[in-house]
């Protein structure tokens, strides 16, 4: 079957601003949480085959190399966010992001 638009679908998407979202905690996190801190922000979802499991390693080799350096060391702070929230709750984040790297923050 198909699909049907509704509304308008030309113009620039609303993108920034504020939000709270759930970490892998269960922890209520707001953008607030992060100010003063450099992230490195990847959309994906747990349940992803194939290219965010090459992207997580491709992120992980980055931070790796940055901590390397003394000046680079932990400034910047991994941060998942899921697409699918209906299926990445904070359990799941959890489970899947501890296999890639200790400072990956799931939301």
């Amino acid at each position: 079957g198909g699909h049907s638009v509704t509304g308008a679908s030309t113009g620039r998407p609303d993108l920034g601003g504020d939000f709270m979202l759930i970490n892998q905690d269960g922890k209520l996190t707001k953008n607030q949480d992060f100010l003063g801190q450099w992230m490195l922000l990847y959309f994906g979802f747990t349940y992803c085959p194939d290219i965010c499991p090459n992207e997580l390693m491709r992120m992980v080799e980055v931070l790796d190399l940055l901590d390397k350096e003394p000046r680079t060391a932990s400034k910047l702070l991994p941060i998942f966010v899921t697409i699918d929230p209906e299926r990445d709750g904070p359990a799941q984040l959890k489970d899947y992001l501890s296999d890639w790297h200790p400072r990956l923050v799931g939301l």
